[in-house]
């Protein structure tokens, strides 16, 4: 199995009591989310940030990562290979957890895009209570009969631009809806606005949602 490279925030050494693993959009890489870490950092003082190369080089340019293929929107396709990318990140997960000593619930994904999806899909469907998921610009991938399975039940934040021309706001509505129908606590926000992008205004929501749930006394 493909160990996943990444990137690290902050560099220096520190004993966290929270972790957040970062899974970056379509065409990106693990660079690509690093600003995220290093704003929410100068409130989260405690926690380490790892954002994650997606393990698939992007097939329709001659840089960047993919964490599933995009060239068609068949859904189960899509899901047969998130489940190819969960057991990936999932031993990387376990790796940082016994290295600082801490529990799944001391952590939160967050994505942007495709990385929302993957995201979204593990924390749901693993046995493991994580704290929570933090999305942007996605949604859960639904099988064609419309269903996810559901082994846990996170946290969960989703903020969309009301532009976004990628990945339509539609798929925020279907996922909020979905979820509550299983009892699952989602707040989900509209950015007026926005396009396929995180502004300022999604910055705050993010900080705030991490704050609630990571920071310890």
């Amino acid at each position: 199995m493909q160990n996943l490279k990444y990137e690290v925030f902050p560099n220096e050494d520190l004993k966290p009591n929270s972790l957040v693993f970062l899974l970056h959009g379509i065409g990106a890489d693990a660079s690509d989310l690093v600003p995220l870490a290093k704003y929410w950092s100068t409130n989260l003082k405690k926690t380490k940030f790892y954002s994650l190369n997606a393990p698939y080089p992007y097939k329709l340019a001659p840089f960047g990562r993919q964490w599933f293929d995009l060239e068609d929107r068949d859904q189960t396709r899509i899901l047969n290979e998130i489940e190819l990318v969960k057991p990936m990140i999932i031993t990387f997960l376990k790796e940082k957890l016994k290295k600082y000593n801490l529990q799944y619930k001391d952590l939160i994904l967050v994505g942007f895009s495709q990385g929302t999806m993957v995201a979204l899909n593990l924390a749901l469907t693993i046995k493991e209570e994580l704290r929570g998921v933090l999305g942007y610009s996605g949604g859960v991938i639904l099988t064609k009969s419309g269903k996810i399975e559901i082994n846990s039940k996170p946290k969960i934040c989703l903020i969309h631009g009301k532009e976004d021309e990628v990945v339509p706001k539609k798929m925020m509505e279907s996922t909020e809806i979905v979820l509550k129908d299983s009892a699952i606590d989602i707040n989900t926000h509209l950015i007026e606005n926005l396009g396929h992008s995180i502004n300022e205004e999604g910055l705050e929501i993010g900080q705030n949602f991490l704050v609630k749930y990571l920071l310890k006394c």
